[in-house]
């Protein structure tokens, strides 16, 4: 694993532990049973940070409203939270994990006025439940050491998938917490197979180691960088992402510095399906565009004794593994560390593609 260089406003370096793991569908207290397998052997405040990966303990593959209403959680005193507020106050660390939310706080009028606003906006397609039929949101909880929920944010771009029983988030969200996470941004997000070949280049250039990110609908424009643009609106230090994201289309590359030019300069073991898919963590990197090229006009912090330095911003992508309902989901956990000034991406920590267990990433 690399580290690199601390930006003068980062006081104290940051530990970040990601579950990779391959959630069983509807078998909430089994998938509460293998967490906790892979966490046994980490100590209190080994970490600052521990993620899991998008709707962690109940699985994705859900069909419809129906299906998903007997798993759907209430934010605070659901299966996903308490089970978040257990890992808090036993490993002493920040908790982030994905769920699906039971949407019992919105009304009538309010649901009319979302399903109103989606037939104005023509975000609503020939097929998709009406915004008032739909039971619930894909959320993430944030549970601070103490054990208390601080934060709950729900997705905002939707895949198709959430579209069967989810309803729209109201945006983006940041949280301050205190260092080293600092302001903290929370996107989630669902892949879909889309070709990564013209990203070859973008790790491959400036690593030193070998979501919410997709357009909305994949009708916006694909250079509205709409979730990267948000992090560098709101000055974020680190950017979650929970996620349950799709094995891609494998192709060959158009250039000789793409994917498998990066995996031969990266110390990846043999076996592809041992390692992380560097064709993600281009894509990945790509839609992170705003942070790095170009320059984001971020503010030199207070410290600083240099104004040309510019932000650093942490990214931490928690995935999951496995086949469920034949959808095959990609692995790949992630920690890049993320310069304008110099416009650089830094590969971390990735785990492999079908590897299971805890991934521990240390930014200095």
């Amino acid at each position: 694993m690399t580290s690199t260089a601390a930006p003068l406003y980062r006081k104290q370096q940051l530990n970040i532990a990601c579950v990779q793991y391959d959630p069983q569908l509807k078998d909430v207290q089994g998938n509460i049973g293998r967490v906790k397998s892979f966490l046994r052997g980490m100590k209190r405040k080994e970490v600052d940070l521990l993620v899991c990966p998008e709707m962690a303990l109940t699985g994705y593959m859900f069909t419809s409203g129906e299906d998903i209403k007997p798993f759907l959680e209430h934010p605070r005193i659901g299966p996903t939270a308490l089970f978040c507020r257990e890992l808090a106050t036993t490993y002493g660390c920040w908790v982030i994990a994905g769920y699906p939310e039971l949407a019992e706080d919105e009304t009538e009028t309010e649901a009319e006025t979302r399903a109103q606003q989606s037939e104005a906006t023509g975000t609503k397609k020939e097929g998709d439940v009406g915004v008032d039929a739909k039971p619930g949101y894909n959320s993430a909880v944030i549970v601070s050491p103490s054990g208390e929920v601080v934060g709950n944010y729900r997705k905002s771009f939707l895949y198709d998938t959430d579209k069967t029983w989810a309803r729209e988030g109201d945006g983006f969200k940041v949280f301050d917490l205190p260092p080293p996470l600092g302001r903290t941004a929370i996107g989630i997000c669902m892949g879909t197979s889309i070709s990564f070949a013209s990203f070859g280049k973008m790790i491959s250039l400036t690593h030193k180691r070998a979501i919410d990110m997709n357009p909305k609908d994949f009708l916006a424009p694909f250079d509205a960088y709409e979730l990267a643009n948000y992090v560098k609106s709101v000055h974020a230090d680190t950017l979650v992402v929970p996620m349950n994201w799709l094995d891609p289309p494998q192709e060959p590359p158009d250039d000789p510095l793409s994917v498998e030019a990066a995996q031969d300069r990266a110390p990846s073991p043999d076996n592809d399906d041992l390692g992380p898919e560097m064709s993600t963590l281009n894509y990945w990197a790509h839609r992170l565009m705003p942070l790095h090229d170009p320059a984001p006009t971020y503010p030199a912090h207070a410290d600083s004794s240099s104004t040309s330095k510019g932000k650093e911003v942490v990214f931490v992508a928690c995935n999951r593994v496995g086949t469920e309902q034949g959808t095959t989901f990609v692995g790949s956990s992630t920690v890049l560390t993320i310069s304008s000034d110099p416009s650089r991406i830094e590969l971390i920590e990735a785990f492999g593609r079908k590897e299971q267990g805890v991934m521990f990433a240390t930014v200095h």
